[in-house]
């Protein structure tokens, strides 16, 4: 809920009905959408999809992580997920001796899986209502941040007692811009093991180049297993711990696909932008991206040439640039896309026809004729304040060392608390990790890069110099740990706070984290006050489209989402079709690029044509199916998805989108809409032809 004040209340998420659009709420489908489904081919019911009463398929799908789906695919609670997905856990378990990022993993039985520490396996167990208990007590003379602050009141004891009656992990969430509330039950699993990761090589095959981009041969998956307690409950990592028996599991289909064929992707979708006005669009596209986009391309400059120089730092930024380069690029396709679609305009265009239906009316001018200027009178007044809030958020914390001046501020405040000054051990285990994840000489470059483009774009002068910069990574206490040790063996409290008051790192860190909480102070009551604007224009938009249905902005909870298997053609004279194959990767296969190196043995397995029961023959030729294009509506955290066929059976592991169609998240557009999906038959022939891990293939459901 907490997410809400900021990042959710920025947009407004809703849009109608086409046959390929829509992200919806699984428990609805019976209502909503199994018709429209059932025409298009679907073979199963809603209630197989979601029901609460009985296992449904709900039961397999995962929240992976923090931020990913995966799917649970044996009854020994076996998770298929994307690559990506699991790139930070693993990079988190190598090391330059086992190097899992660049060798890969692959377990030989139960015994030999690696722990994950820190990973979690997430189920919904029911989806509630809550609406009129969450707006209770919410009254209309109420201000915005006045009922803000009494709805999160009661999202706090909603959740309180649900966990207290349930034992389940609860959160409550806002849809429809806070028309609606729902209660969310989950259970979270934290023995996570890793059984099975394909090395770069295959994993990450592309790389950059072809990230969003088709045709794609990304081998992007990763295999795990959740283990619970004797019970079947969550239980913390335990050598007792047996694998855990999910609810329901999803069989394999491996007879494969044709175009037009019936797909759903069921998963848990980050957010989209659907349905912004055109003063929002116009901020996406001038303010926000343009920011993102160069922050983030000098940093990657940085980061990609100290990667190659070191393998150690490779390591240790592997999954750092992953995640910095995938929105990078993935902005920088919504941008063209906006701007090849018009798409101020043509919102602008929209909004002159909504405003004709509300003069016609008088009941409809004096509820909602300022609506919309109300909303570009928002928009203008924050402007500058959420520029400023970009550029800190991409900026100035992206000098990992400075933004590690957190601890300077906990120890300050837990330090008049503490009995003993040996309590202050605990920061000294927190600093050694942080050591272990950096390199300090790519991170100062960093810095001195980012905070040069800050001064220049936001500040007329710089507030800090490339000498006080320098001052910080020569001589602050954390910028080694052997400083940070002599700062906490220090004898004196009074002696330890003067030290932190005085060091050039505590400094420039508090000083950017005032400017941004001032900043967010502002920014927070412009964003309430836009979200109540939005709030009511949701209810204009039903109004004004009577007759059709509405889904609700993607906010990382369970949603389904339905098309078929297509290719597309993204621009005149070219024409993208629906699948590629192992032939296409081992064409781009280059020795001479890392990004399009294949291994070895895999190039082998292609030679001699071995690819056991997950061959098809294409024109005489024998070879394995790798990726597809299908129509489903899919963004950011619908990484790792199932893609099901029209009997609910697994056919493949949604991993990405076209570049041309990321500007889907902002304006929707059906002809270039479309999912990336690894095909189930390249994952399972890697797994057991690669990986030599047939004992994993023996424990899965396959239909043929």
């Amino acid at each position: 809920m907490k997410a809400k004040l900021f990042f959710t209340l920025l947009f407004l998420y809703t849009v109608s009905v086409s046959a390929k659009e829509g992200m919806w709420l699984p428990f609805l489908l019976e209502k909503m959408n199994e018709k429209e489904m059932k025409s298009m081919g679907l073979k199963i019911t809603a209630r197989d999809i979601y029901d609460v009463n009985n296992g449904s398929l709900k039961d397999a799908v995962v929240i992976f992580g923090g931020g990913c789906t995966g799917e649970v695919i044996s009854e020994q609670g076996l998770v298929l997920t994307n690559h990506h997905c699991g790139y930070g856990t693993v990079q988190g378990l190598s090391s330059l001796q086992n190097n899992y990022l660049l060798q890969g993993f692959w377990a030989k039985n139960k015994d030999e899986e690696l722990p994950c520490p820190g990973l979690t396996v997430t189920f919904i167990v029911d989806i509630q209502d809550v609406s009129q208990k969450v707006k209770a007590g919410v009254v209309s003379t109420m201000n915005e941040t006045e009922k803000n602050k009494k709805i999160l009141e009661n999202i706090e004891q909603i959740e309180k007692e649900a966990t207290k009656n349930t034992g389940y992990t609860t959160q409550v969430k806002s849809f429809y811009y806070d028309n609606e509330y729902y209660l969310f039950l989950m259970e979270k699993f934290t023995d996570i093991r890793l059984v099975g990761f394909p090395p770069n090589g295959i994993g990450k095959f592309g790389g950059d180049t072809d990230n969003w981009a088709w045709p794609r041969h990304t081998g992007d998956f990763g295999l795990f297993r959740i283990y619970a307690n004797k019970d079947n409950k969550p239980s913390s990592f335990s050598k007792e711990n047996i694998p855990y028996k999910p609810k329901k599991s999803f069989a394999i289909n491996i007879k494969g696909i044709k175009e037009n064929d019936f797909t759903m992707v069921y998963g848990f979708p980050g957010r989209t932008t659907e349905y912004l006005s055109s003063d929002g669009v116009a901020q996406v596209m001038q303010v926000l991206d343009p920011a993102r986009i160069k922050l983030r391309e000098a940093k990657l400059a940085i980061m990609d040439a100290d990667m190659k120089a070191s393998e150690e730092t490779f390591i240790k930024y592997a999954s750092k640039q992953s995640g910095i380069a995938n929105y990078y690029k993935k902005w920088k396709g919504e941008l063209l896309g906006l701007k090849i679609n018009n798409a101020i305009e043509k919102k602008k265009r929209e909004e002159t026809q909504f405003m004709n239906w509300v003069k016609a009316d008088a009941n409809r001018t004096a509820k909602y004729q300022h609506l919309l200027l109300d909303i570009q009178a928002n928009y203008k007044k924050h402007e500058q304040s959420i520029k400023l809030n970009e550029y800190i958020n991409e900026a100035i914390w992206s000098s990992e060392l400075i933004k590690k001046g957190v601890i300077y501020t906990k120890i300050l405040q837990a330090i008049d608390t503490l009995k003993s000054l040996d309590s202050l051990v605990i920061y000294q285990k927190e600093m050694n990790a942080f050591y272990k994840s950096i390199n300090k000489n790519t991170d100062y470059k960093i810095t001195q890069k980012l905070y040069e483009i800050y001064a220049s774009d936001i500040a007329s002068e710089p507030w800090i110099s490339v000498s006080t910069i320098a001052n910080i990574y020569e001589n602050s206490f954390i910028s080694s740990i052997e400083k940070f040790n002599k700062l906490i063996s220090v004898e004196q409290k009074e002696d330890i706070k003067l030290l932190i008051l005085q060091d050039p790192a505590y400094q420039t860190y508090h000083y950017y984290d005032s400017v941004q909480k001032a900043n967010m102070v502002f920014l927070k009551q412009q964003l309430l006050q836009l979200n109540a604007y939005y709030s009511t224009y949701i209810l204009a938009l039903k109004e004004y489209n009577q007759g059709k249905q509405f889904y609700p902005d993607a906010n990382s909870t369970l949603r389904l989402t339905y098309g078929k298997v297509e290719g597309v053609k993204p621009q005149d004279g070219m024409i993208y079709t629906y699948y590629t194959t192992l032939d296409g990767a081992v064409r781009k296969h280059n020795n001479l690029k890392e990004e399009f190196t294949l291994p070895e043995k895999l190039l082998k397995l292609h030679e001699n044509k071995d690819y056991g029961q997950y061959a098809i023959v294409e024109k005489g030729n024998k070879t394995v199916p790798l990726a597809f294009l299908a129509s489903n509506h899919t963004t950011g955290g619908n990484s790792g998805s199932p893609v099901l066929n029209a009997q609910g059976e697994l056919i493949g592991t949604n991993f990405d989108r076209i570049w041309e169609g990321t500007m889907s998240d902002v304006l929707f557009d059906p002809n270039l809409c479309r999912n990336i999906t690894l095909d189930i038959r390249y994952t399972l022939f890697i797994i057991e032809k690669f990986g030599e891990a047939k004992w994993v293939i023996d424990e899965l459901k396959i239909v043929k």
